[in-house]
């Protein structure tokens, strides 16, 4: 074979390179080739399901186009019934978005049947049994097994967390957690605002909770909840009525009914 063969085989466009590229166009912020990119992938292969998951799961995290990106996992899925990822994303997304819980459930339980080993299914589903279903037992049953899959999955240690704090009072419990959801993901805003709420409300640590929410802001600026919960605190237990009242505008600014509904 010629050098000049193996090059224009090594050069064969395929749908997975137009997946690669619309990944890195998104990783990057260039949202309109990213979709192009994408686009160009279902193109060449309508038939191929990898294609409609990337582009559906880009479409709900980048351009809340929900119908859209439910279009594409209902694709990804009739090409494919074994793909566990495109159950997974539908599901998260029925759950997110539609507040279809029956269906995410279902979706999750097809994923997890057909991947037993991702440990963020598990999350999510333990999310809903917390949160929609209040059931406790097994969502922690959920969390515990998402650790016991991937040890370094940060996300279900914050939520583990949450779920030890507020309904089993498992102070130390929940401060183990977020310090290890911490510790592994030094990124994740929602573990700082929940050690910083446990600090403040828990442990009487106003030091140590404004640090945590100063760095929950940093991560995600647009966290209404967390300019609340700092302007609280510094207006109860700091004296700085002036920094209060900056993140009591700037919360609401951001989302204009939590002060009412907060009644602070």
């Amino acid at each position: 074979m010629s050098k000049r063969s193996s090059k224009r085989d090594n050069d064969v466009v395929t749908p997975d390179r137009y997946i690669a590229i619309g990944n890195r166009q998104s990783q990057s912020g260039n949202y309109p080739s990213a979709l192009v990119a994408y686009d160009l992938a279902v193109k060449l292969d309508p038939r191929y399901a990898a294609s409609y998951n990337y582009r559906g799961a880009f479409k709900y995290a980048h351009l809340g186009d929900i119908q859209g990106a439910i279009a594409d996992f209902d694709s990804a899925i009739g090409y494919d019934p074994d793909y566990a990822v495109a159950y997974a994303n539908r599901g998260l997304l029925r759950y997110q978005q539609l507040g279809d819980i029956p269906g995410a459930l279902a979706d999750l339980n097809v994923s997890i049947l057909l991947n037993p080993r991702d440990a963020s299914v598990y999350t999510t589903r333990g999310l809903i049994k917390y949160g929609e279903l209040g059931d406790i037992e097994y969502a922690l049953a959920d969390y515990d097994l998402a650790i016991s899959i991937d040890p370094n999955f940060a996300p279900a240690y914050n939520c583990r967390g949450l779920l030890k704090n507020v309904k089993l009072m498992d102070i130390a419990g929940a401060l183990a957690d977020y310090d290890k959801a911490i510790e592994i993901d030094p990124n994740l805003s929602e573990a700082f605002y929940n050690r910083g709420t446990l600090k403040h409300r828990e442990l009487g640590d106003p030091v140590g909770a404004l640090a945590d929410y100063d760095r929950a802001i940093s991560l995600a600026p647009r966290l209404a909840a967390a300019y609340l919960v700092r302007g609280l605190l510094k207006r109860d237990q700091l004296e700085d009525m002036l920094g209060a009242s900056i993140d009591f505008t700037r919360a609401g600014e951001i989302d204009p009914q939590i002060i009412e509904r907060s009644h602070p």
